[in-house]
C-alpha cells in the first residue's frame, strides 16, 4: 500500500489507485471532466493536470497512479494556470446559455468557471454553431454547442451497456456526439447518459423544462420497478415527482439505473388516483370519511364471521406491498379475522438482463416470502379463493393493491361476493366491483422498507404528500384491526419495522437505523 503526499498531506491508499481517488480520500478536490469512476479512463479533458516531484511538466491526475513516496501538488501557480487555459478553451464555443439551460444550478462547467476559471475571455471571433435538441434516441435530446466533447457518453454506452451507439464524428472544433447511421440511442440505460454529462448538452424529453434543479426537493428512496430495488433519488416539486435519478450504491446499482425505472413514475402524478374512501350505495359508490368507510367495512366483516365463520374470509395482498404492510396484512387475516385464507398474487413477469434488470418487476415479491404471507396450515392459495367464492365458500374478500378482475375468471366470480373490500391508489377493474374503496399511496407518498431478490432490505423515505385523503396501507390496515378489537399501538411505520425484528427471525434486531441509507442484508 504506498504512501504519498498531496499537498503536503500524508495519505496511505491501496495499490492502483489514482490520484483523484487518492485526493478524495484528504478531501481535497481536483477538478476534471471526462473522468468517472466507473467509466474506463480516458484523459481527455485535461482538467485534472496536477504537479507530481520529479516530472517536469503537470500529469492528468485521473490516469496517473500514486506510487510510495510520490509528492503531488494541485494548487501550484502551473497548475493553477493550467486550469484556467483548459477552462477558456472548452468555453470559446460554448452558448453561454446558463439563464435556459436545464442543467443550470447543478453544471460542473459552471462551477468549476468559477471556483477555476479565467474570469474572462480573450477570443473575439465568431462562435462556432452547432445542431441544437437534436434527438438521438426515444428519450435523450442533444445540444452540441454545450457539449465538450469528454465522451463520458460514448464510454457509458460501449464500456457498460455493451451497445456502441454513440460515437464521435469530425474534428477539431467541429467534433459533436452523434448515434452511428441508422442507430439510435435506444439502449435500456440510455437516462443514464443525462446523469453523467457534465454540462446541459444531453437532456431527457421527459425533464426538459419541467422545473429548475434548484426548486426540487429530493429524497431518497427505492426504485419499485423490479426486484432489484435501485436506489433513488426521488426529485420533487409542488407535490409532483419530477424525475428519478440513480443514487450511487456499489451493493447494488452501483451509478445506475434503467429506463424503465426512471420514466416509470408517471402513475404517481395522475389526476385521476382514489381520493377519498367509497362505500358503495346501490350501483353507485359515494365517497365517505375515513372513519365512516373503516367502520362500514369493519361490521360487515364482523356480520360475515359471525354468520358464516372466519372461513369465510379471505385476503389478497400484494408483492407491491412494503414489509410493514404485509407483515401487518397477515396479522390482520390470520390473527385478527382468524381467517386461513391468505395469498399473494405471482409478481408481473418481463424482460432481464445480466446487469440491473430482474425478471421479476415487483418490488418485494421477497418479502412476501420471507414475511410467509401465503395460506396458514389449511388455507386456500389464490385459485383456491377463486373456486371458494365461485363455490360460495367465501363470502368476504380484502384485496390490496392487486387488480384481480383484470383477469376474467376472477372478474366473474368477484361479483358473487358479499362483501368485497378493494385498497389501491388508482381505480381498476376491481375497484369498480367494491363494497368499500380505500385510497392508499404510492411508494413516494410513504415510509417503508422493500427486500430485494438477493434479500436486501432497503427504505423508503416520504418525497410527496399523500394524494387527496390517500393514507399509507399499514395504517389502513392498523386502524381497520383496532376497529375489529385489536390494540395495536403503532403510529409510524418504523414501529411495525422494530416489530418485524422482534418477531421475524430472519430480520432479527431490524430497524430504520440499521438499514439506514444503504441498505442492509440479511441472512
Amino acid at each position: 500500500m504506498p504512501t504519498l503526499k498531496i499537498d503536503d498531506r500524508e495519505i496511505t491508499v491501496e495499490a492502483g489507485t489514482n490520484v483523484i481517488q487518492a485526493a478524495e480520500k484528504l478531501g481535497i478536490e481536483i477538478p476534471y471532466f471526462c473522468y468517472h469512476p466507473k467509466l474506463k479512463i480516458e484523459a481527455n479533458c485535461r482538467m485534472c493536470l496536477v504537479k507530481v516531484d520529479k516530472i517536469p511538466r503537470p500529469v492528468p491526475a485521473c490516469s496517473t497512479v500514486v506510487t510510495d513516496g510520490m509528492v503531488v501538488s494541485t494548487k501550484t501557480p502551473e497548475v493553477q494556470k493550467a486550469q484556467r487555459g483548459v477552462l477558456e478553451f472548452i468555453l470559446i464555443n460554448h452558448p453561454l446559455d446558463c439563464p435556459i439551460c436545464d442543467q443550470a444550478g447543478e453544471c460542473v462547467l459552471q462551477e468549476y468557471t468559477h471556483d477555476y476559471g479565467p474570469g474572462g475571455s480573450r477570443f473575439t471571433e465568431e462562435k462556432v454553431h452547432k445542431p441544437k435538441k437534436v434527438p438521438l434516441g426515444p428519450h435523450v435530446l442533444f445540444d452540441a454547442e454545450r457539449c465538450i466533447v469528454c465522451t463520458r457518453c460514448v464510454r457509458f454506452c460501449r464500456d457498460v451497456v455493451g451497445q456502441e451507439e454513440l460515437g464521435i464524428f469530425h474534428r477539431g472544433d467541429r467534433q459533436v456526439i452523434d448515434v452511428f447511421p441508422g442507430q439510435e440511442l435506444r439502449n435500456k440505460y440510455s437516462g443514464n447518459v443525462v446523469d453523467i454529462c457534465p454540462v446541459g448538452a444531453l437532456t431527457t424529453r421527459e425533464f426538459r423544462f419541467r422545473a429548475r434543479v434548484w426548486f426540487l426537493q429530493p429524497a431518497e428512496s427505492v426504485c419499485p420497478n423490479c426486484s432489484n430495488g435501485c436506489n433513488i433519488w426521488v426529485d420533487a416539486y409542488q407535490n409532483k415527482i419530477q424525475r428519478l435519478r440513480p443514487r450511487i450504491n456499489d451493493e447494488v446499482n452501483q451509478h445506475w439505473m434503467c429506463d424503465a425505472g426512471r420514466f416509470g413514475f408517471e402513475y404517481v402524478n395522475r389526476d385521476n388516483r382514489l381520493k377519498t374512501p367509497l362505500v358503495r350505495h346501490g350501483e353507485q359508490l359515494s365517497p365517505v370519511s375515513w372513519e365512516e368507510a373503516l367502520r362500514w367495512c369493519a361490521e360487515a366483516l364482523q356480520v360475515l364471521k359471525q354468520e358464516h365463520g372466519a372461513g369465510a374470509l379471505a385476503g389478497v395482498g400484494s408483492t407491491k406491498s412494503t414489509n410493514e404492510e404485509l407483515f401487518l396484512f397477515r396479522r390482520l387475516v390470520r390473527e385478527v379475522i382468524g381467517s386461513p385464507h391468505l395469498d399473494v398474487p405471482p409478481p408481473p413477469q418481463g424482460d432481464e438482463d445480466d446487469f440491473l434488470i430482474r425478471r421479476d418487476k415487483a418490488p418485494n415479491a421477497r418479502g412476501v416470502a420471507d414475511l410467509d404471507c401465503r395460506p396458514a396450515p389449511g388455507g386456500l392459495d389464490l385459485q383456491g379463493i377463486r373456486e371458494g367464492i365461485r363455490s360460495g365458500a367465501i363470502k368476504g374478500l380484502y384485496v390490496v393493491q392487486e387488480d384481480l378482475a383484470a383477469d376474467p375468471e376472477w372478474r366473474e366470480v368477484l361479483g358473487q361476493l358479499e362483501f368485497l373490500a378493494v385498497q389501491d391508489i388508482l381505480p381498476t377493474e376491481t375497484t369498480k366491483l367494491a363494497h368499500v374503496v380505500l385510497p392508499g399511496v404510492s411508494f413516494a407518498e410513504k415510509e417503508g422498507t422493500f427486500t430485494n431478490h438477493k434479500r436486501r432490505v432497503q427504505r423508503l423515505r416520504r418525497a410527496l404528500k399523500p394524494f387527496g385523503l390517500g393514507k399509507p396501507d399499514w395504517e389502513i390496515v392498523c386502524g381497520l384491526a383496532n376497529r375489529l378489537g385489536a390494540s395495536w399501538p403503532y403510529t409510524s411505520a418504523p414501529m411495525v419495522t422494530e416489530e418485524i425484528g422482534r418477531e421475524i427471525a430472519a430480520y432479527t434486531g431490524i430497524t430504520y437505523e440499521k438499514v439506514g441509507s444503504m441498505g442492509i442484508a440479511i441472512e
